[in-house]
């Protein structure tokens, strides 16, 4: 008798998969049976039965040739990120891993029901396939928590997988697409939806990364002189947090916040300071990440007595007006940027979204704050003319198109319009609030839903939370003392050594993207003497093989620039990060535009025309900030 492979299947998921194992464990009732038996051809086969209906998932003769043959005819163009809805038996995974495997990067593979994952360990040994690093599983996720899930595991994918996030392929197993179909088409919209956030938060302009840098560089004495989130860390743990943002709604229950002052730790959105400020509640700390020169105009109306006790929580990415305007005490923040590593400065870093609102979040989740309650946190607009909260200062009005804006589910009604980038910001809280081990209450009256979380009225939040006296000031006080001068001279002596082999690595950078402008124009000198003037005349005479080694030496010396040295991924990454990835996203989709070769090899020349230089040009913008950076710290810190 054949052993069951259900043992050393759940092996591979428990040591692999720890996440998914933990939840086949504790699933409850499936509305689906699945029925696996032997093909005639010896394989096993799978057939779905919900009611009095049943669904043969897999050839009942042959099931791998089967799949073979599905994989096939799909004809599938470039499919380096395939998506495959349905897991039956997993015949079609490993097709596509036999037949697309000179092209296939990554398979993330989504199954509505755990029980069929289930089932499948226990008919056909999956072990080569949960061990694949090419794969990733989306097994049981309701459609709800979709976008939330999908965005973390591409984010936890990494560039290796985002890539490719323009190449998405998808394939269907056609029985479990009937079964499943509205299921799949929500999963579908949720994967395309987190890789369009994903590609929208790398930018797409070189010179605004250029000015978070400029930032960051113009505030290196703030950073050094100042304490990090990571002494804070889990200090106010336990403790209820409010979060405070100047959606429209805050009109409707900033009368009842006042009620949460001394009883929780509040912390607002740099533009919902005023708003507080004006009714007579002061938060411990106001969170800053915007690169507009206008955010210091947020708190020069508000008297700096009134600032004194309250908290500037800012990613130092923020425009250094703004630090020389604040009165009161600084915690740097830094978030998931190489350029921060690169300081070798620690002050805790957060993975913080796109708002400073969502800033504030992870700040109160580092405190160890729980719940989270949220307030004002519309993500929506009662009209196109009405997008903050009364009193929320003129720069943070919207100049927004009514035909812009589109429906979203409400909170307190079934419909909110909002526009695609405070839905981003939505969207982040969605995945915010899913990694986060505490509860997130919606106190928000009226606004986006925000799913993960628990909405209810801002009042009874209160009442059930805010329940003891609670002195956040001095706890964060404690906590966040300022770096003596011996430590300051200590950090300092180690960063100028770090600047000064960045400034030497810089230069040479700059050199070899000199070096990849030269073989771009030797290429177009050569067309030029054989008289390729004319794109179909290049195709036709211009010899495959030529062509081919000029494309391959023109890739070995781009990638010897992302490879250069020891302070390209730190330094450098953070400012051309968008250019190298956007760039490479361009490339890995040519094979899907076209099929012939060589016009996606001279399109990649083309790509590369434009990418020497821009590089080329962004790293000496870089060595003259750097160079700039350099000789005032020494100024002020000696050296």
């Amino acid at each position: 008798m054949t052993a069951s492979p259900y043992a050393a299947n759940m092996k591979v998921v428990r040591r692999r998969l720890g996440i998914l194992a933990r939840a086949i464990e504790k699933a409850g009732p499936s509305p689906w049976s699945y029925v696996c038996e032997p093909s005639r051809q010896g394989g096993m086969t799978m057939a779905v039965r919900t009611g009095d209906q049943t669904v043969q998932v897999h050839s009942r003769y042959d099931p791998d040739k089967e799949a073979r043959q599905q994989v096939r005819d799909r004809k599938f163009r470039n499919p380096r990120l395939v998506l495959v809805l349905g897991l039956g038996l997993g015949y079609h995974i490993r097709a596509c891993l036999q037949e697309l495997a000179a092209e296939n990067h990554f398979l993330v593979v989504i199954e509505r029901d755990i029980h069929a994952f289930q089932a499948a360990l226990q008919a056909v040994d999956l072990t080569d396939l949960l061990e694949s690093e090419k794969i990733r599983w989306v097994v049981g996720v309701p459609e709800e928590e979709g976008y939330a899930v999908l965005h973390d595991m591409i984010s936890q994918a990494g560039v290796a997988m985002q890539l490719f996030l323009k190449t998405l392929v998808i394939f269907e197993h056609p029985a479990l697409a009937r079964l499943h179909a509205g299921y799949f088409r929500a999963m579908v919209r949720a994967f395309r939806e987190a890789a369009q956030t994903i590609i929208f938060n790398y930018g797409n302009c070189p010179n605004d990364s250029m000015v978070g840098v400029r930032n960051i560089m113009a505030n290196l004495s703030t950073i050094i002189r100042n304490p990090g989130i990571d002494q804070a860390y889990g200090a106010c743990r336990g403790m209820p947090g409010v979060l405070v943002s100047t959606g429209p709604s805050l009109d409707r229950n900033i009368g009842d916040l006042a009620a949460a002052a001394g009883r929780c730790v509040m912390i607002c959105a740099d533009s919902a300071l005023q708003v507080l400020y004006d009714h007579g509640i002061k938060p411990q700390a106001t969170a800053s990440l915007e690169r507009l020169p206008e955010v210091a105009g947020l708190f020069t109306p508000i008297p700096a007595e009134w600032r004194r006790d309250v908290w500037l929580a800012g990613t130092p990415v923020i425009m250094p007006e703004v630090y020389s305007v604040w009165s009161g005490p600084t915690v740097i923040v830094y978030r998931r940027f190489a350029h921060f590593d690169w300081l070798g400065i620690p002050k805790g870093t957060l993975a913080v979204g796109p708002s400073c609102s969502n800033l504030a979040f992870k700040v109160l989740e580092a405190l160890g704050c729980d719940p989270i309650i949220l307030v004002g946190q519309d993500c929506s607009f009662r009209s196109a003319d009405q997008t903050h909260a009364a009193g929320a200062s003129g720069i943070t009005q919207l100049n927004l198109a009514q035909d812009k804006l589109f429906q979203v589910k409400g909170n307190t009604e079934e419909w909110v319009s909002t526009d695609h980038i405070f839905d981003l910001y939505r969207r982040t809280f969605v995945t915010d609030v899913a990694g986060y081990r505490g509860t997130c209450i919606n106190a928000t009256e009226g606004g986006a839903f925000i799913e993960g979380t628990v909405v209810m009225p801002l009042r009874e939040a209160i009442a059930r939370h805010c329940t003891r006296e609670i002195d956040a000031g001095a706890i964060l006080r404690q906590r966040l003392p300022r770096p003596g001068e011996s430590e300051i001279a200590r950090v300092w002596g180690r960063f100028r050594r770090t600047m000064e082999e960045t400034r030497q690595e810089v230069a040479a950078v700059i050199e070899y993207c000199r070096a990849g402008e030269k073989m771009v124009a030797d290429f177009e000198a050569e067309l030029a003497r054989g008289g390729f003037l004319q794109l179909e005349d290049f195709l036709a005479r211009f010899p495959e093989d030529r062509l081919a080694a000029v494309h391959d030496e023109m890739s070995r010396q781009r990638g010897r620039i992302i490879r250069f040295g020891k302070y390209f991924d730190l330094y450098l990454m953070h400012i051309v990060q968008m250019i190298i990835v956007q760039f490479e996203m361009d490339l890995n989709e040519l094979p899907s535009l076209c099929e012939d070769r060589k016009r996606c090899q001279l399109q990649a020349i083309r790509l590369m025309k434009r990418w020497f230089p821009t590089i080329g040009e962004v790293c000496q913008l870089s060595l003259d900030l750097l160079n700039t950076s350099y000789d005032t710290l020494r100024q002020e810190f000696g050296g």
